[in-house]
């Protein structure tokens, strides 16, 4: 394992913070502007819109956790996480581009396109994306090094999403019949495309050896794929950070797909829009220090809580906002939503790698691009269920595109805008309940683990460190430490 010895540098956090301008800024492009773009530009209904983006998670049900399953066993010269950065530089350019062609044609043809482009989209972005996901854990095992990193790496995803706010919207309206999305969609392709350069120059794979196994067929290898898969469910700090994530991610999406349509129809004030959504993500980029810091200080579940009240301050405080509301009432709750959004959303990222090392106490593996690959194909399926979601109620609040709403309609958007996000944010404070892992126990947990590879003995554990390894793991003591994730199956036709 020489590449954990290597000494994370500054230069090294900057550039592991890169490869997150795409993860953010694509997200957070899509979740704003692709539903407006599909509704009001193509022409589609927000059902059809919402099927788009639904449709295309059944290619990443099988997409992103291979990925992360071929990313752990794969061996090349280049190691087996960073040689996905360099053949996915082209096709994250390509397909962003894609998804923003106001294409001409029959209501089908238009349709159809655009599913085809989503399912490539997703799949560039696996790519890429799966094996960055697992780079924090690969280059160190520090506490507070990983927690830097993920600080860092949220201000490259944050500041893409201020791009993000801030450019689409005026490139769009800088130009006539929908080209202006499509210019938009290039300009950023390139942007999310050549920072993996970087990423790929300044990060390295742990080094960790890849067992090498005799082939036991396609079958049984897509069986094992699976086994993995289905096996992180049974680590209890995995379960519990599943539900935190859900949480925050899905009143994300939520707020962000319906924001547009807040402010262009039930506040009628589209022309502040870009504005105040550029004033969240300034606001976000700007606390993520202090996050980190408090993070550090205060332990991941005390700054998601926190974070989170403020979030759902700023929600609740929008919701109730008017076509008469002074820009000074507008940007108080916009600072709401930003400073309370910024470890709403870094928390979750940050916490995913000392998830893997609890794996490892159960499994005796380095397992980062299982997990990578669930999260990454976790994250496209919550955006796709939010979005699907948000279609569907659009239609039955009887929204048309490109008209005023009635007096229901209205209603109705700003119940989905205020309830539906605050009841997500509730129930990720309550799952916090569960979630043991702290600076200490996570100490100790490290610990224990060197102790059993340098062949320490199970009964020679302190009540201490078993304690911490049952309330993380959700095992008992004498179920750790083993090989729980291959089927006998494939065990028996497996050679080391």
């Amino acid at each position: 394992m020489q590449g954990k010895t290597k000494q994370v540098r500054f230069r090294n956090m900057v550039a592991y913070g890169f490869g997150d301008l795409f993860g953010g800024g694509s997200f957070f492009i899509i979740g704003t502007l692709f539903m407006v773009f599909l509704t009001d530009v193509v022409g589609l209904s927000p059902v059809e819109a919402g099927t788009i983006v639904a449709l295309g998670k059944v290619w990443d049900a099988l997409l992103d956790p291979t990925i992360g399953y071929i990313s752990d066993h794969l061996q090349t010269k280049k190691g087996r996480r960073r040689v996905f950065f360099l053949f996915g530089i082209i096709p994250v350019a390509i397909t962003f581009s894609m998804l923003w062609i106001p294409i001409e044609g029959s209501h089908m043809f238009k349709y159809t396109y655009f599913i085809l482009a989503y399912l490539l989209f997703n799949t560039a972005f696996g790519m890429v994306m799966v094996p960055y996901n697992t780079l924090a854990a690969e280059m160190t095992t520090d506490y507070s090094i990983r927690s830097k990193m993920t600080g860092i790496r949220m201000v490259f995803s944050q500041g893409a999403s201020f791009l993000g706010a801030f450019f689409p919207k005026r490139i769009i309206d800088a130009f006539p019949g929908g080209q202006g999305y499509l210019i938009m969609g290039i300009i950023f392709g390139l942007l999310f495309a050549l920072p993996w350069i970087f990423v790929y120059k300044g990060t390295w794979d742990s080094g960790e050896v890849v067992e090498r196994k005799k082939k036991s067929g396609f079958w049984l290898e897509f069986k094992q794929l699976f086994i993995s898969f289905g096996s992180a469910f049974k680590n209890k700090s995995f379960n519990v950070y599943l539900a935190m994530y859900l949480a925050s991610y899905i009143a994300m999406d939520i707020f962000n797909a319906l924001f547009f349509y807040f402010i262009a129809y039930y506040m009628l004030r589209e022309a502040i829009y870009a504005d105040t959504l550029s004033f969240v993500q300034i606001t976000q980029v700007l606390f993520i220090p202090l996050v980190t810091y408090i993070a550090i200080k205060l332990g991941n579940k005390l700054t998601y809580n926190f974070s989170m009240i403020i979030w759902g301050t700023g929600i609740v405080l929008f919701s109730f906002l008017t076509t008469d509301s002074s820009l000074v009432l507008i940007y108080l709750a916009a600072f709401f939503l930003g400073s309370g959004h910024s470890g709403a959303i870094m928390i979750p990222w940050n916490v995913l790698p000392f998830v893997s090392d609890v794996d490892e106490m159960i499994t005796t593996k380095r397992r980062e691009g299982v997990y990578a690959g669930l999260m990454s194909f976790i994250r496209k399926s919550s955006q796709a269920l939010a979005i699907f979601l948000v279609g569907v109620a659009l239609k039955d609040i009887g929204y048309v595109p490109n008209a005023e709403q009635s007096a229901s309609t209205l209603a109705g958007l700003q119940k989905l805008f205020m309830i539906v996000p605050a009841i997500l944010i509730l129930a990720g404070i309550i799952a916090t309940i569960w979630f043991k892992i702290s600076p200490e126990n996570h100490k100790i947990l490290l610990t224990e683990i060197q102790r059993r590879k340098k062949g320490g003995r199970a009964k020679d554990v302190t009540p201490e460190a078993k304690a911490v390894c049952e309330s993380l793991t959700g095992y008992k003591y004498e179920q750790l430490w083993k090989d729980v994730t291959i089927s006998k199956e494939i065990r028996d036709k497996t050679v080391v």
